[in-house]
């Protein structure tokens, strides 16, 4: 396959050219990407009624995670002490009540044991089983401006709760999560993310060099993001359709992973700064890429303005 970089990036909204063959890899590939069914979640069994130090994968806890969950139709029980009596957590409990959400007591069920009361503020969730998210699927509805964000094996989840948090937040389309070595979605990444988790789209247990593959095949530009070298990223003309790829918070990104890359980016840094903390990078390069390609509109719609004439003021 051609994979001549073209001189003018600006532009760069696809892969259409001689030489680039699109796969029909959605159809082919479907039941290899996307979320694992979590059986736990949603399903007939009844929780243990004193945790054991370690909490189950489709608990949330904290004020903000447990709205979201509730608002976005994902919460399936209410966990709530007793003893708090604010406004905003009797709207809550009032809330879950109408959209007919299992309330019980926080102390039943033993999490109030398990969590520091600063971390769950009084209140706590179970959610319902959250679908299978396909990469495919994404694609299928993506516009000419998408972005998919690529993690590859961040571990911290309070590191991973900061970016998906971030991810919402700039409108990315998904977040892509490694098969193997990375950090899973857990109760402290809901909390970290502020609820955040449950809103961006998130693709797990993928074969991560496979998916870039497949995404470039479907017009996509893969950008990583890497410390040690590459272009500036306050200089880089960010692509329409691009795939930003994140590595690991000590080694980066892996070998293949990085090979997969049609383009490397760094963020420039005073000679006394090493690195930036994964969350704060993710920050960086997704809101320079937003500005970037807006000031690019800007520039063309500029410039198409330029081309007719102008409108002069009446005399008078």
């Amino acid at each position: 396959m051609d994979r001549t970089k073209p001189q003018t990036r600006r532009r760069r909204t696809g892969r259409s050219g001689p030489g680039v063959k699109r796969s029909n890899a959605r159809g082919q590939r479907r039941g290899t990407h996307g979320r694992p069914q979590q059986q736990q979640q949603g399903g007939p069994q009844s929780p243990r009624s004193t945790p054991r130090g370690q909490l189950p994968a489709d608990i949330v806890y904290g004020f903000n995670p447990v709205t979201v969950a509730l608002n976005s139709e994902h919460l399936k029980v209410l966990y709530f002490d007793k003893s708090r009596q604010g406004e905003k957590y009797q709207l809550l409990h009032a809330q879950a009540k109408d959209q007919g959400v299992e309330i019980q007591p926080l102390q039943r069920q033993g999490w109030a044991k398990v969590l520091p009361a600063e971390s769950h503020q009084g209140i706590a969730g179970r959610l319902h089983g959250m679908p299978q998210v396909f990469i495919e699927e994404i694609v299928e509805h993506a516009g000419e401006d998408s972005c998919i964000l690529v993690l590859d094996q961040v571990q911290d989840p309070q590191n991973l709760g900061a970016v998906l948090r971030t991810a919402a937040a700039t409108g990315v389309d998904a977040v892509v999560l490694p098969k193997a070595g990375g950090c899973p979605l857990t109760p402290a990444v809901h909390k970290a993310s502020a609820g955040m988790s449950l809103m961006v789209p998130i693709v797990e247990n993928e074969n991560l060099a496979r998916v870039l593959d497949y995404l470039k095949d479907q017009g996509y530009w893969v950008v990583g993001c890497d410390s040690e070298g590459g272009e500036d990223a306050t200089l880089f003309e960010f692509p329409h359709k691009r795939v930003m790829v994140m590595g690991n918070e000590a080694e980066g990104m892996r070998r293949l992973v990085r090979e997969s890359c049609d383009y490397i980016v760094r963020i420039p840094m005073a000679n006394s700064v090493e690195s930036l903390n994964i969350s704060v990078a993710a920050a960086v390069v997704l809101y320079l890429a937003k500005a970037d390609l807006a000031r690019a509109a800007m520039e063309e719609n500029h410039n198409g303005a330029g081309n007719g004439e102008a409108n002069l003021p009446e005399a008078g």
